[in-house]
């Protein structure tokens, strides 16, 4: 593998909240949507599996229900309404997180103390327990949701005040071209630039009945990758083949087999016979989350963000065995460089886990994004029928020497189909960005990004990207994981916008603005 080195010194500031949404499962068979019919579903839906009426998604409905399946009946009453907000700016300017320090166990191996930032009745509430959950969760688990739920409303931190908007570079392959034009500008991404300035093609597999095909293997030039539940790789020649590659891909999916020639195209499509396409019956979700110092404010909202919608994901989803890993990271000389806690099922466990994380350390502006995203790779993903996601939360670029490191991670995650989104924050720019947006484009997925309108964390960079809509982070990220789910793109809803910039439908833009200088 080639070695890539870039000298990163761009400020990332970022968070990210995970989610699903809405669906139902059908008891009938349905018929593979047309194309036409896939823009009004919202989920497509064949051999029996999830089916939804269009419009039927709330948001805000998921954020009751899982408050209602989360909170003990006794906090049910004087709780604050956790509905999400219309979007105005600034929403949370009196949210407190301090600097996140402090809260942390000393070794990797031992569990993470309970968050400091808990008050003194959260705290005699966990000595004297509470009542049952709506849904009879295990005492531990009614106690975990009641305590978020006093921590939430002592600091004034609400589910749904953050705001972001997101881009995918593969529906966009002027945009990202001209990314590459000025980043070749730059000394210390031309090497980088040159190698994904190359022709980009997304292939996708297909069975006989124009079903995508997910977890299909594919070998191109000895780079492996494998199908998401969209059937869609994406081969970027000069990173995944070089010069001499010769582009011929080979396909298997069980006992189908097939090889092609890569054409100069932007998108080929591929028909797999004696095969069939099916939709996920599980999901791994792992959050890859900077735990530095300058993440304090944000790692407090995402906690309630994540919280909240992996309730909704449990309570809608309930035909979908779901999962959940964690990992957290800082640096080479902090109290620890990676923290891990791998794939459970239990929800209470895992946003206990996260509830006690807190932000510390860091100091210059790169952190150890290669060894958190080498920890993923090795994280329990499951075979078969499963939607695999991560979501990277960061507010800093890897170091300079690991940025290949780096990218060969996210090149192991996508050899086994799990889509990274990367969600960026104030300071990125230049370098950071490229190498964020990168790992989106590589592995199919959408480059996400926060913005001022909440009114949370420092200012936030202007991506380098001519058209977006900002809309609440959390259905936001709510959208991302349907779309895995569903085996299509899953539109924004209107009722979520709250601002657009250039022009563009359904996530392709349609007007090329000027081209701006990166910055660094």
């Amino acid at each position: 593998m080639r070695r890539l080195s870039i000298q990163l010194t761009c400020l990332l500031t970022l968070l990210p909240a995970l989610g699903l949404g809405c669906a139902a499962q059908s008891p009938e068979d349905q018929a593979f949507p047309s194309s036409a019919e896939e823009k009004t579903a919202m989920e497509p839906s064949y051999d029996g599996d999830y089916a939804a009426a269009p419009g039927s998604y709330d948001y805000a409905d998921d954020m009751a229900a899982g408050e209602a399946e989360s909170a003990p009946e006794s906090a049910l009453a004087p709780a604050p309404s956790m509905d999400a907000p219309s979007g105005g700016p600034r929403a949370a300017e009196a949210a407190s997180g301090g600097d996140g320090v402090g809260g942390m166990a000393m070794r990797d191996e031992a569990p993470p103390s309970p968050s400091p930032a808990k008050s003194k009745a959260s705290r005699g509430a966990d000595k004297k327990g509470e009542g049952a959950s709506m849904r009879e969760r295990p005492p531990e688990e009614a106690k975990i949701a009641a305590e978020h739920d006093r921590d939430r409303r002592d600091r004034n931190i609400q589910s749904g005040t953050l705001t972001a908007g997101s881009f995918d570079d593969n529906l966009n392959p002027w945009v990202f071209n001209t990314f590459v034009d000025q980043a070749r500008s730059q000394p210390d991404l031309s090497r980088l630039a040159s190698a994904f300035g190359t022709q980009r093609t997304v292939l996708r597999v297909q069975d006989v009945h124009g079903r995508p095909v997910g977890n299909a293997k594919v070998e191109i030039d000895g780079k492996h990758m494998m199908t998401r539940s969209d059937g869609r790789v994406v081969w970027v020649q000069g990173w995944d083949s070089g010069s001499q590659g010769q582009g011929k891909a080979k396909i298997s999916h069980g006992n189908a087999n097939a090889t092609v020639s890569i054409n100069n195209q932007i998108e080929q499509l591929v028909t797999l016979k004696d095969t069939q396409g099916t939709l996920p019956d599980q999901l791994d979700i792992a959050l890859v989350i900077d735990a530095t110092g300058s993440m304090g404010d944000e790692l407090e909202f995402l906690k309630v963000e994540i919280r909240d919608i992996a309730a909704a994901i449990e309570h809608h989803f309930p035909g979908v065995d779901q999962r959940f890993a964690l990992i957290v990271y800082r640096d080479t000389g902090d109290q620890y460089t990676t923290r891990v806690f791998d794939f459970t099922g239990n929800l209470g466990r895992f946003q206990k886990d996260l509830g006690a994380q807190s932000a510390n350390g860091g100091g210059d502006y790169p952190e150890a994004m290669d060894a958190a995203l080498i920890a993923a790779e090795k994280l329990s993903w499951r075979n078969g029928d499963t939607a695999r996601v991560t979501f990277l939360v960061a507010d800093a670029p890897p170091h300079a020497d690991k940025v290949d490191d780096t990218l060969d991670a996210v090149d192991g995650l996508r050899s086994m189909g799990v889509a990274v989104y990367p969600v960026a924050s104030s300071g990125v720019a230049g370098e950071a960005e490229f190498v964020m947006r990168a790992a989106a484009l590589l592995t199919g997925a959408q480059y996400l990004f926060l913005t001022d309108d909440s009114g949370v964390g420092n200012p936030h960079a202007e991506p380098h990207i001519p058209c977006y809509t900002v809309e609440q982070l959390a259905p936001l990220m709510v959208r991302a994981v349907r779309s895995e789910l569903a085996g299509h793109r899953v539109e924004a809803e209107p009722q979520f916008s709250i601002r657009t910039v250039g022009e563009g439908q359904n996530g392709v833009c349609s007007q090329q603005r000027r081209p701006t200088k990166i910055a660094k």
